[in-house]
């Protein structure tokens, strides 16, 4: 019995150093420092919620579109990261992104197989989670990728503990309120269903199991009834729809934000010698090749085919959703390695005694091995994170740290604007300096647009665009498309120029004499109409 134990020990301990080396690794790979821009909005329409006690329903933040219908499912989120802030400023939010991604990638563990190997989980996960991160921002989308994680630790769990199901609806009750990508728990569960009937229809003899039938349409509807359960009603289920129509087609959206992308278009373009696409790349490679695996001994699993197929098709489509990929895929991919592995032809009866031991030891090693492979390349990533390999490979700013990406967001000039004598309307540029300003100036102050793509319309994303590009050639009808009027200069927006890319508008509107700079900072400059200026006593800045 002593000698049975130990190996089974060592076993123990080679599982939890590279359960915890991947979680580590994972948790690493969220602290990088904050740079994404919607946090912001986000951030400001938390604010707004706990001080009006009650969530939007129409626009308050634009002059374009002001009056607008705002189904606004991330009010639960909002809240969090409002709370958040405001105890912890942004270190704070930046661990609130790690904490979320590990336990999300613990979660999609914990959906393996009880006593499977755990070396060939954490081979598969590694170019997930470099996958995975590239998407972890401190954004709602965080919630989605955690519940997801949960509904298929639950689905996988479920024939062996059937009472978990009844985990579902409370998760999507909250996924119902924190993110328009709750459809997706629906989709998983409409999947799971639509196997145990492709099963029974075939009459296929090594059925995958399944949970009690009654539990599962119970607890089915109640999570398909707990989606009522928000404050928009209906209008939850109209948001996703509209944004997959309007976002998947090839519009402006697509055309102009880089997040909406295709993979297609990144190659296009920059190749593939990117870590997130690569890894991507070996995610579809590895998980069609665990299908033909299985296939080949088992036959088809509809449930795991409909789920990889998906959302294959969804992180193909914009780069968005990659981290939804590398989720599914690398739970997927695990589940067929262990099923295939599991179903290998049976063995002959191992010799006893001291040639038994020798034989054990002869097959275990191969294993040691590759759990000794698998840690080692845990930790070179490990390596290539904290020194900034790894995001310098990517060709992105991305430093590890708790704050702010430094001289990033425009601070400065968005708190200038949130006083008295600025002008009511802002149009900032670039869109994102747009949502920095809505967590400084609120309600108070309107903007030409933000990044609120389920607000904004596609004609105002027309305008915007028409109006900057015309600025940066020094077209003299550039305000036209902005609605601007210099017959009616208290109506006329303070312009938040951001240096970089756009330092050639800056140089046409420091020579027009309708413009007076009156902030300059190291981010962004203001411009406001010279006229009002004047009447407000606002004195010229150099840009």
């Amino acid at each position: 019995m002593k000698a049975a134990a130990a190996p089974a020990s060592k076993r123990d301990a080679w599982s939890f150093a590279l359960v915890a080396g991947l979680l580590l690794l994972t948790f690493l790979l969220g602290c990088f420092r904050m740079g994404d821009f919607d946090v912001w909005w986000h951030l400001g329409a938390g604010r707004l919620i706990l001080e009006r006690g009650a969530v939007p329903r129409v626009d308050v933040f634009t002059y374009t579109n002001a009056g607008r219908p705002w189904i606004d499912v991330y009010w639960f989120f909002q809240i969090i990261v409002a709370l958040l802030y405001r105890g912890g400023g942004v270190p704070a939010l930046v661990l609130l992104k790690a904490l979320v991604g590990t336990a999300t990638v613990a979660l999609a563990l914990a959906a393996r197989r009880p006593g499977s190997r755990v070396w060939p989980a954490c081979a598969v996960w590694l170019p997930a989670v470099v996958v995975f991160s590239g998407r972890l921002c401190e954004r709602p989308e965080l919630f989605s990728l955690l519940f997801l994680a949960a509904f298929l630790a639950v689905l996988a769990r479920a024939p062996e503990r059937p009472r978990l199901l009844w985990l579902l609806p409370v998760i999507e009750l909250v996924w119902v309120n924190s993110h328009g990508f709750f459809v997706l728990g629906l989709f998983v569960l409409a999947a799971f269903a639509a196997e145990r009937i492709f099963d029974r229809v075939r009459r296929v003899p090594a059925a995958a199991p399944h949970p009690p039938l009654r539990t599962f349409l119970l607890a089915s509807g109640a999570t398909i009834g707990v989606c009522m359960l928000n404050p928009y009603g209906w209008g939850a289920f109209q948001l996703p729809l509209e944004q997959f129509h309007k976002l998947g087609s090839t519009g402006v959206y697509r055309a102009n934000i880089g997040e909406l992308k295709s993979i297609g278009d990144f190659i296009a373009r920059a190749g593939v010698n990117n870590p997130y696409l690569l890894g991507f790349l070996l995610l579809l490679a590895l998980g069609a090749a665990s299908f033909a695996l299985l296939f080949r001994r088992v036959g088809l699993r509809l449930f795991r085919s409909l789920l990889f197929v998906a959302f294959a098709y969804l992180g193909w489509q914009a780069t968005r959703n990659s981290a939804l990929f590398a989720l599914v895929a690398a739970v997927v991919t695990v589940w067929n390695v262990e099923e295939a592995h599991l179903l290998v032809p049976a063995q002959p009866a191992p010799l006893r005694g001291r040639r038994s031991r020798r034989s054990v030891r002869k097959t275990s090693r191969p294993a040691r091995n590759m759990e000794l492979l698998v840690l080692v390349g845990i930790g070179l990533l490990a390596i290539a994170t904290l020194s900034g390999g790894l995001y310098s490979w990517a060709g992105e700013g991305r430093t590890i740290g708790l704050g702010e990406r430094p001289h990033w967001y425009a601070h400065e000039a968005c708190e200038f604007l949130s006083g008295k004598d600025t002008p009511e309307r802002i149009a900032a540029f670039n869109l994102g300096q747009a949502a920095v300003c809505m967590a400084h100036t609120g309600e108070r102050r309107k903007q030409f647009m933000d990044p609120r793509l389920e607000v904004n319309s596609p004609e105002t994303f027309e305008r915007y665009l028409a109006g900057i590009r015309a600025l940066w050639h020094g077209d003299v009808g550039w305000a036209a498309p902005l609605g601007i009027d210099p017959a009616r200069p208290d109506e006329m927006p303070a312009l938040l120029i951001e240096r970089g890319a756009l330092v050639r508008a800056i140089s046409v509107l420091a020579r027009d004499p309708l413009w007076r700079c009156v902030h300059a900072d190291p981010v962004a400059v203001v411009f406001v109409a010279t006229a009002f200026a004047e009447a407000h006593h606002l004195p010229a800045a150099s840009p």
